[in-house]
């Protein structure tokens, strides 16, 4: 009987010593350090939400979508050119040095003015973050940044290895660094149609249909009359290969001049549906004609031959894009028999 109990006790030593292990290793996958200098996570698979808030701004909320995927705000999609510097910074921070304790009540008043809250969810949980901090300024000589974990009284000044500069800025960027620029991401397969409208010159303008097995192209002019041209099938299959990945150089709602800008008449028009019903209506203007005022590009060539152009979308964003990347789009009908 008492060989019975002692194997009892030692089965409950031994679980529960197989219990603390297990959350040793879950806290060390969250970066668990001391509890005031928890800053980092081992990785960020572990993540599914970050909120980030602002003092003064209004607060952004990125939620996983898939492997290396966020939305941001529920609505736009995440430029990952941008937001792998947020990753970097949660996963590989480190401490640089202690402040000094006469500096620590400045810095704590310069994070409650004017700090930056960083919070982090398991499961998209809504309510319970797994770890929250405080980002405040970058140091005097800028090679690190205070933080502090929420509860604490110590904050630390941190940077990245390897690395020179503050890392405050990569929490402070505007809601639009963040977005993804991509103007058109259609797998092919989710076209439904295509229609490419030129207000300045309509004998241009066609609808491409995605039927099987060869896709159309109809005019949408009655000037202009192809019926006795063959339909060259490569320049087709191109033309509609360039909507997979099409992204503009920059995002632009505060331009100064952007509302008279879209109430003049658009060099171009493009309008795509796709299968799931989604329509997309994007309208292009020449950057050069309204800034410097030196031409009226009317036709696909002239359009073509511009820099750069505005866009203003249907999600009511206004946008640049270079011809270098945007140039394929601007075909004529015409060009569709060549």
């Amino acid at each position: 009987m008492k060989q019975v109990g002692t194997l009892l006790i030692i089965l409950i030593l031994l679980s529960l010593g197989a219990y603390v292990l297990f959350q040793n290793s879950q806290d060390t996958k969250k970066g668990t350090k001391s509890p005031d200098r928890n800053f980092t996570v081992e990785s960020m698979d572990i993540v599914d939400k970050i909120v980030i808030k602002h003092a003064k701004l209004s607060p952004m909320v990125f939620t996983r979508t898939g492997k290396s995927s966020w939305l941001l705000n529920g609505k736009y999609n995440v430029n990952d050119a941008v937001f792998i510097n947020v990753e970097k910074c949660l996963t590989g921070m480190k401490m640089l040095y202690i402040p000094s304790k006469a500096a620590n009540k400045s810095i704590g008043e310069s994070i409650t003015s004017d700090g930056i809250k960083v919070s982090l969810f398991e499961n998209k949980d809504e309510n319970n973050p797994f770890k929250t901090f405080f980002v405040g300024t970058d140091t005097q000589k800028g090679e690190g940044t205070h933080m502090i974990m929420e509860g604490a009284s110590q904050p630390y000044v941190m940077h990245l290895p390897g690395l020179m500069g503050g890392l405050r800025s990569r929490f402070e960027q505007p809601l639009g660094n963040y977005r993804d620029k991509y103007l058109y991401r259609l797998p092919l397969d989710k076209i439904e149609y295509i229609e490419v409208q030129y207000p300045k010159n309509e004998v241009s303008s066609f609808l491409i249909e995605m039927k099987s097995p060869i896709p159309t192209v109809t005019k949408l002019s009655k000037i202009t009359d192809n019926d006795n041209k063959k339909l060259n099938e490569r320049i087709l299959r191109q033309y509609i290969a360039q909507f997979e990945h099409l992204g503009a150089e920059e995002l632009i709602n505060d331009f100064p001049n952007r509302d008279s800008i879209i109430t003049k008449v658009p060099y171009c028009v493009v309008k795509i549906k796709t299968k799931d019903g989604f329509v997309s209506k994007n309208s292009f203007f020449g950057y050069e004609d309204i800034v410097e005022g030196k031409l009226n590009s009317r036709t696909p060539k002239d359009i073509k031959s511009l820099n750069r152009l505005f866009v203003w979308t249907e999600e009511k964003d206004f946008y640049t894009v270079q011809s270098r990347v945007f140039g394929g789009i601007f075909l004529g009908y015409e060009d569709f028999y060549r």
